[in-house]
């Protein structure tokens, strides 16, 4: 059957030392370097909410917070309908895709 994560393969990276780290430092470096970052999440993902995503967004440091902050979370469309939500400034954009959850990639559209 279907599982969100397979215990076996988690034991195994951690065994080899590959574990989950904190990225907003990183995210931050690119973004003051002027790398274009996306971060997108299926607005009905439960393993890796939209909330806890646009809060890391949020509250990242790099010198265009204060921007990214000031934005309102607006809608995007695609094909004449709502697709999702976003909120962008300078290289940084943040989005939800509507109806999509963990796999957002195999949406169809």
């Amino acid at each position: 059957g279907f599982k969100t994560m397979s215990s076996t393969v988690l034991r195994a990276f951690e065994l080899s030392l590959d574990r989950f780290h904190a990225t907003q430092h990183w995210v931050a470096m690119l973004l003051e370097r002027g790398v274009r970052v996306l971060i997108y999440v299926g607005e009905y993902d439960w393993i890796c909410n939209w909330v806890g995503n646009e809060a890391f967004t949020l509250a990242m440091e790099w010198s265009g917070q204060e921007a990214f902050v000031a934005e309102q979370l607006g809608h995007w469309t695609y094909n004449n309908a709502t697709a999702g939500r976003h909120r962008s400034a300078g290289p940084l954009t943040f989005a939800t895709i509507r109806g999509a959850g963990h796999m957002v990639n195999a949406l169809p559209i």
